[in-house]
């Protein structure tokens, strides 16, 4: 990763976000061959002179890589933090290739754009100190394993908007209480027929699975 960390740095910290536009409605091939992208140095450093992006796995890093940089630049960041971890990152080869190479290589296993917003929402939280590095790397693996439904219902949990399993499937409440972000606690009322019959459960979110929305849905 000798040159694609570089590459992804400069891009990222350099305000590339208004060259990228918006890569879902207009399609990257189309971006791409207005040579809108020209001057990001990661799409040169993955598209190069022979134009290599026609491969479908190059491609998929180099949308994703781009929906990355483009909601990091967007939203809220604290200016002095943001210029202490560039100077970190500048000064010191191996947290660049720690940190940056682990952002490149969770993205280049993304197929959802939307992951790699979160993605994006989770490392600004990390620069603006709001989690530390082993918290970032175990949140970065729980959005590797849900579905993106799953980010829709800890939204409502978290705003209150659902406090049991009453209107909704069991089985996503199971994998976010397995990953430790939603507390469950059995209902007193059994709902029964003869066809079928459930146990509902109260929900809500875990000190953890708080600070998982607030650092990669509500960033």
């Amino acid at each position: 990763m000798d040159k694609i960390i570089p590459s992804f740095s400069s891009s990222l910290f350099d305000g590339s976000k208004d060259s990228i536009g918006d890569i879902v409605e207009i399609g990257i091939d189309s971006l791409l061959d207005d040579g809108l992208f020209k001057d990001i140095p990661i799409v040169n450093m993955l598209v190069g002179v022979k134009n290599t992006y026609q491969n479908i796995h190059d491609r998929n890093l180099l949308k994703q890589t781009l929906a990355f940089i483009k909601q990091f630049n967007s939203g809220t960041i604290d200016q002095n933090k943001l210029i202490k971890y560039k100077e970190l990152i500048n000064s010191d080869s191996k947290k660049a290739e720690k940190e940056l190479g682990r952002v490149l290589i969770i993205l280049n296993s993304t197929v959802d754009m939307e992951k790699s917003q979160m993605l994006a929402n989770l490392y600004k939280a990390y620069i603006n100190e709001k989690i530390n590095w082993n918290q970032f790397c175990e949140f970065s693996e729980i959005i590797k394993m849900l579905f993106l439904n799953d980010f829709n219902i800890i939204k409502l949990i978290y705003n209150h908007q659902v406090t049991d399993t009453s209107g909704i499937e069991i089985y996503p409440i199971d994998r976010l209480s397995s990953l430790g972000i939603v507390n469950t606690a059995m209902k007193s009322i059994m709902i029964s027929n003869s066809a079928n019959s459930r146990s509902d459960k109260y929900v809500n979110l875990t000190s953890i699975g708080e600070k998982f929305y607030e650092s990669v849905i509500n960033s």
